[in-house]
């Protein structure tokens, strides 16, 4: 048999054609996550107070009468509560309720003459039942209440103001209902059905779940009824109003044969400024129903209200929004699914509600924009490979409550799911769950739903789920192959090995083998440190890439095999065109990172523009860059911003790898801890200090042939590191004067003794914190020019050579009885040596030893001390410098006072 040596990579660049992406701004989700964890918090603490008697009855029913006035911000109201008894027996029933309202009759719903006895503190309403009631047995306790809800502390019904109407609303979210009416304030335990009857002045529309079942008007007073028939969560309930703009659209269903109103209840005008994204409301509500099953309360209504809370809240049939996104509608409308009719039944589990909404965005931009996928949604735009448990193993400690876990990382396990098990079933998956007994307008745990995947599937899921819910990080891999001829085809001996410490990850892993004829993809199951697979083609393969198609939470460390590093300088873009406008445009027009090099070009977003700025040329590809693109460049100039996805493709790029065998990258971004991992933070030598998202005010240079730094613009989210505590082959470049008590660090150049594993005088590596596009285009383009020159060694003028030319001018003074000062001329950044010699050629003394100088003249002194600290006696010696094999040298006189 006859072994034929590894190819890798392609001898000509490859033009990938990628969907068209559509516009998504995740930021507005990324703000809304943060408010939704901070609430969570609450929810947490909250549910921690939850009493031994809450766990005796369940409520099934609640009847809200409420009478908020706009003018003295006064919440008068009544609620009935019926429950069930589940234990032996229940002589009394503890509500959560502010203890700031005022409390009026409480009696059993059916005689309104008997008055029950109850008590109050810490937020909790005790009511003594008229009787005993005994377990399967239902009570019924009326209880009318009048107060100032705004002096809670719980800032869950708020009386506001908007466009000089009043603007009522409430959130409840989280353990918030307690701030407005008396309830058991606990997701796991949803009421049957809920009414919500609210009186208003005439003028104002008073908008809650469910259906509309009256609207009465009595003088200048209207009230609305609202019925909700489905179980749910005191925290979902909601009630806005406002003299609200009402707009109507319709959601067809059931083969087009029924039809169900959606409801737009807006600030004036603000239907229309959001016109497209509201338009899309029942195409999503389409999507969504096709993938899980039908919209859950069709036969009620769904609604969009506007309050004034930013970000959005999954209210049940009614979302309410104070931002407005076509990502937030994508999420908030997945909730009615996933987090509304079936809800997390504690907060260990949040996932399946903030996981499960996640991926609903990714799903719907794969069905409303093909052939946009889920998988380049998820790396664009829900990349999370920081540490922690999906599971929310502490809930009450808010760093655990990790938006990245929860959110994104939560959102990745249904991901991979779909690839374990197939799409077919991935989907079958959701409809079961969705129409399941147990969970179906109820709670679930991740124990309940990895059931439901396995009955589906066939199964045995418990790896997977134990992996990725409740163990930290995700799988890294390496690979390498070999190929043999094998009677008319070809063997390939793979071996796939996973480099992380933590835990070794069970997937199976799509491996596409490029032939000389076309592509094959095979599914090897991974499960080991390091495992081999053979594959078998039938004409040479060329090329092998492992989950292309991005199914699994991971990094690749791809081979870097004979990389040629022979076509100059590739630039990546990370800043999109259609968000930043003439910022960037401009910052491309001025050629400010890479000056007068020439350039390839490439784009981490799909292309949002008909052409690109006039310095750049078409780009050779988009997303993440593949290791056999990036081992033909010498230098990499990386423009980043972590918006909008681009830190996905960061992350999914080898760039260990490629500065291990001598590749060169120059990283100029905002958010440099999210860049920067702890394998290229220690590479790059440095510690980070200060808060991650700082904002700069000044860029000072500290190396010669650099330039201090202006800015065009604010700059704002940048991380900064500790001056003091850099690695031995670390060069500060920039710093910040102003912000701190002492001078924080903005740039850093680390260039390896021994260079990369190709390239022996490689792997450099430079990053500057800021956002590119507000420093001067001038400041850094004279700035990168240099880097890429003298660092990085580009473009065969001066430093391609990697060494200075070097002269020493005459010591003063000499002869010389005490010290002597030489002065010597370096012409550009070099590694430098000045030693002394005695006229044996012996040397006496080292006074610079192999540091990085820049260009330009320089000072040292030297005292008449050999290297052991003794004095020399009197003679002539000579200093010497040298830089590379460029050297100079000059004699001098030592006169001891001695003789």
């Amino acid at each position: 048999m006859r072994t034929i040596a590894l190819i890798f990579i392609f001898q000509i660049f490859t033009f990938v054609s990628y969907a068209q992406v559509p516009d998504i701004d995740i930021s507005l989700k990324k703000d809304l996550i943060l408010r939704k964890s901070a609430h969570y918090q609450e929810m947490i603490r909250c549910e921690q107070q939850k009493t031994a008697n809450q766990d005796d009855y369940d409520v099934t029913y609640y009847a809200l009468d409420l009478m908020p006035d706009p003018v003295t911000s006064i919440l008068d109201g009544s609620v009935e509560v019926v429950g069930r008894v589940t234990t032996p027996t229940l002589e009394y029933v503890e509500l959560n309720f502010w203890d700031g309202y005022t409390i009026g009759e409480i009696h059993p719903t059916d005689q309104s003459g008997v008055q029950l006895q109850h008590s109050r503190g810490n937020d909790l309403l005790t009511v003594i039942l008229d009787r005993v009631y005994s377990m399967g047995e239902s009570f019924r306790i009326s209880i009318e209440y009048s107060g100032r809800p705004g002096d809670s502390g719980y800032y869950s019904f708020n009386f506001d103001t908007y466009g000089g109407a009043p603007m009522i609303w409430t959130m409840s979210s989280v353990f918030r209902a307690r701030g407005w009416w008396p309830c058991k304030d606990v997701p796991s335990d949803k009421p049957d059905s809920i009414d919500v009857r609210v009186t208003v002045p005439s003028d104002l529309i008073a908008v809650s779940n469910g259906a509309l079942r009256q609207t009465e008007t009595i003088g200048n007073m209207t009230t609305y009824w609202w019925h909700e028939k489905y179980p749910i969560a005191t925290y979902l309930v909601s009630v806005s109003i406002h003299p609200y703009e009402v707009i109507y659209d319709d959601y067809v269903y059931n083969n087009g044969t029924d039809t169900m109103q959606i409801h737009f209840y807006g600030f004036q005008g603000n239907y229309d400024a959001n016109e497209r994204i509201n338009g899309l409301v029942k195409d999503m509500l389409t999507c969504y129903s096709g993938l899980f099953g039908e919209y859950p309360f069709v036969d009620e209504k769904y609604a969009q209200v506007d309050f004034l809370w930013g970000g959005g809240m999954e209210h049940q049939t009614c979302t309410s929004y104070g931002s407005w996104s076509e990502v937030l509608y994508a999420h908030e409308i997945g909730h009615q699914w996933w987090g509304d009719m079936i809800t997390c039944d504690s907060f260990h589990h949040i996932w399946l509600n903030e996981g499960f909404a996640s991926y609903a965005e990714a799903l719907w931009f794969e069905w409303a924009y093909p052939p946009f996928s889920a998988s380049e949604y998820q790396m664009m735009y829900q990349l999370y490979l920081g540490p922690g448990t999906v599971y929310v193993e502490h809930p009450e400690y808010e760093e655990i409550f990790d938006s990245g876990l929860s959110y994104v990382k939560g959102s990745w396990v249904l991901h991979m799911l779909r690839h374990v098990v197939g799409d077919t079933e991935f989907f079958n998956i959701l409809r079961t769950y969705y129409a399941s007994a147990l969970h179906q307008y109820g709670t679930a745990t991740t124990e309940g739903f990895q059931a439901v995947c396995e009955q589906v599937s066939g199964l045995d899921l418990e790896k997977f789920f134990h992996q990725w819910i409740h163990e930290e990080f995700y799988p890294v891999y390496s690979y390498s192959w070999t190929v043999n001829v094998s009677g008319s085809g070809y063997d390939i001996d793979l071996e796939i090995r996973q480099e992380q410490t933590n835990h070794i990850f069970w997937m199976p892993i799509d491996v596409t083998v490029t032939t000389s004829t076309g592509e094959q993809t095979f599914v090897v199951w991974d499960s080991l440190a390091s495992q081999s697979f053979r594959l078998s083609t039938n004409t040479m393969p060329i090329g092998i890439e492992l989950d292309r198609d991005d199914w699994i939470l991971k990094r690749i460390q791809e081979p870097f095999v004979d990389p040629t590093f022979d076509q100059g300088i590739l630039l990546v873009n990370g800043v999109p065109f259609d968000i930043y406008g003439d910022e960037i445009w401009n910052f491309y027009e001025d050629r400010a990172a890479w000056g007068a090099f020439p350039i390839s070009y490439w784009d981490c977003f799909y292309p949002s523009l008909d052409d690109y700025p006039s310095t750049l040329p078409q780009p050779l590809g988009y997303g993440r860059v593949p290791g056999d693109i990036l081992g033909r460049f010498s230098s990499v100039v990386w423009i980043g911003n972590d918006y909008g996805g681009d830190l996905g493709s960061w992350q999914q790029t080898s760039i260990l790898p490629y500065l291990e065998s001598g590749g060169n990258v120059l990283l100029i971004t905002r958010k440099g801890q999210a860049y920067l991992d702890e394998d290229l933070r220690e590479y790059l030598g440095i510690q980070w200090i200060e808060d991650p998202s700082s904002t700069l005010q000044d860029c000072e240079a500290t190396l010669y042939g650099l330039r201090h730094m202006s800015f065009n613009g604010s700059q704002t989210s940048n991380a900064v590191f500790d001056t003091d505590a850099m690695g031995e082959e670390s060069t500060l470049l920039f710093q910040e004067t102003l912000s701190f008590p002492v001078p924080r660090g903005l740039g850093v150049w680390n260039h390896p003794a021994d260079g990369g594993a190709y390239r022996s005088d490689g792997g450099h590596f430079v990053f500057i914190s800021g956002r590119p596009y507000r420093y001067d285009t001038e400041h850094l383009r004279e700035n990168s020019e240099f880097i890429l020159t003298n660092f990085f060694h580009e473009g065969g003028g001066p430093g391609a050579g990697g060494f200075a030319q070097v002269s020493l001018e005459p010591n003063y003074p000499n002869p010389f009885a005490g010290s002597t000062t030489i002065r010597y001329f370096v012409s550009q950044l070099s590694e430098v040596t000045v030693r002394i010699f005695n006229i044996r050629g012996q040397m006496i003394a080292s006074l610079v030893e192999g540091v990085m100088m820049s260009g330009g003249y320089h000072t040292i002194s030297w005292d008449g001390h050999d290297r052991n600290g003794n004095r020399v006696s009197s003679d002539v010696y000579l200093v010497v410098i040298r830089s590379g094999d460029n050297l100079d040298a000059k004699k001098m006189v030592l006169l001891n006072s001695d003789g």
